[in-house]
């Protein structure tokens, strides 16, 4: 009755007149939620888990400064300004970053108001994105500006081939059995083999457990029975959206022949359920809500103060992998295809002269990288290929006695002694 009533008044139709209300009511956070959405359930290349994580981070940002519940019209461009110059002084990546996808947001919510407008037959009520003055006052830096800023603040250290990269590696393998770190040691291990993202294989589970229709969408390494493409690891649905594999060399192949052991054992120990002992790299925790290994900070701080580098990312391990490839001499397309750049023409199936060649490669960049620490390379190279010459093996550091509260039986027991003396 009341919708009857407003069109007698109005002569228009009410949902026509609340579309246009919420064009021009729409507020910064709204329009974060709606392109947020968009991205998640689109048809073509949805938005990972890690670029929604990301969009999430940039909408906090301006719900910190209490910019979210503000209409995008009231949102003064100088204003725009000055809050991006307060932020760029202090972490310039992750400020720009956030104005991005500001901008993003505001200017997808503007097509669809505009195909709103064009099919109603009226004027667009939301016409400009105020955060375009960044881009037309070109205060975002540029590509070689970021570059340069990374290189005079020491932002990219990968390991060198010859000196940080052995010892990192020897001080590795003798940190496995120290502190139950067997499996970070092995995640990082590969990392740096296969040059791959963190968010890449942490998740990786073991191919023969899953069925044919799983591999297709599921991380995974396969060591045996592939008469395809043999032992392999093939990522889903990585940062650019595409699928990605690579072939495995013959000491990542025995080093997972051991971690596929030990991985058993730790679930079997830790009371793992049987859903928990698919991963290639289980979680240390059964609170873990993803069931698999995922951060190694700490392990790779402790690894570097020890080996004497004065700075190491998990993201070097990938830098350590392309630096081998330049040492070597690696192609350029292959290259991009370890890389799985956006801008590479990388598929997840190949010719079988193209998976060889792939193989090849993988396999001399793998025999390069382990050999600057012979101690690694002796106890995982075939058993036909010769021994190299080897120092003697690094001796790990204790690990570190536990601060904080004594347990509760420690408590009792003291206090029994204490009474026993008394």
């Amino acid at each position: 009755a009341k919708m009857a009533l407003e069109i007698i008044e109005t002569r228009a139709n009410p949902n026509e007149t609340a579309r246009k209300r919420s064009a021009a009511e729409l507020t910064l956070g709204e329009a974060f939620d709606k392109y947020r959405h968009h991205l998640a359930t689109r048809t073509q290349r949805p938005a990972t888990k890690e670029t929604l994580r990301v969009a999430d981070r940039a909408a906090r940002k301006f719900a910190d400064w209490d910019w979210t519940a503000r209409r995008v019209k009231d949102v003064a461009p100088e204003e725009i300004q000055q809050r991006f110059q307060a932020g760029q002084s202090a972490h310039p990546t992750a400020n720009e970053q956030a104005f991005r996808w500001a901008s993003a947001a505001v200017r997808w919510c503007m097509g669809m108001e505009e195909l709103d407008a064009a099919s109603a037959g009226r004027e667009p009520l939301l016409r400009a994105n105020p955060f375009m003055i960044l881009a037309i006052n070109k205060m975002f830096r540029s590509r070689q500006q970021i570059e340069r800023g990374r290189d005079d603040e020491g932002k990219r250290n990968p390991l060198t081939p010859s000196k940080t990269l052995g010892e990192f590696l020897e001080v590795a393998w003798a940190k496995r059995g120290v502190n139950d770190n067997e499996t970070g040691v092995h995640y990082l291990m590969l990392m740096l083999l296969w040059g791959c993202r963190k968010s890449e294989h942490a998740p990786c589970q073991w191919g023969e457990l899953l069925t044919r229709d799983e591999r297709r969408v599921t991380s995974h390494v396969v060591l045996d029975g592939d008469d395809e493409y043999g032992a392999h690891v093939f990522f889903a649905r990585t940062k650019n959206g595409r699928n990605h594999r690579l072939p495995l060399g013959p000491m990542a192949t025995e080093l997972l022949r051991r971690r596929q052991a030990s991985s058993a054992e730790e679930s079997t120990r830790r009371g793992f359920s049987a859903k928990s002992r698919v991963f290639v790299f289980p979680a240390r925790s059964k609170q873990s809500k993803t069931g698999h290994y995922s951060d190694a900070t700490t392990l790779l701080d402790a690894l570097r103060d020890e080996a004497g580098i004065e700075k190491l990312t998990r993201h070097d391990l990938r830098r350590s992998f392309g630096a081998m490839m330049t040492t070597l001499d690696v192609p350029e397309g292959v290259r991009k295809r370890f890389f799985n750049h956006a801008d590479a023409s990388v598929t997840d199936t190949y010719t079988r002269a193209e998976w060889a060649m792939l193989r090849d490669w993988m396999a001399r960049i793998e025999q390069q990288i382990l050999a600057k620490a012979p101690n690694v390379y002796n106890a995982l190279k075939p058993v036909e290929w010769p021994l190299l010459e080897a120092p003697e093996p690094h001796v790990a550091r204790a690990a570190k006695t536990r601060s904080g509260r004594p347990s509760k039986l420690a408590v009792a027991d003291s206090a029994l002694d204490v009474g026993q003396f008394k």
